[in-house]
């Protein structure tokens, strides 16, 4: 997916865990704070 201001992520969600994390198209964790930061609309 593309968040909005064009940064293609990928959502993982472990169902053991139930650990949740976004990445980005290099395989790098980025920190919810940023994911939702490049969501918001301007």
């Amino acid at each position: 997916m593309n968040l909005t201001d064009g940064t293609p992520v990928t959502f993982i969600s472990c169902q053991a865990c139930e650990h949740r994390a976004w990445f980005d198209a290099e395989g790098a964790e980025i920190p919810i704070e940023d994911v939702l930061a490049r969501s918001k609309r301007t």
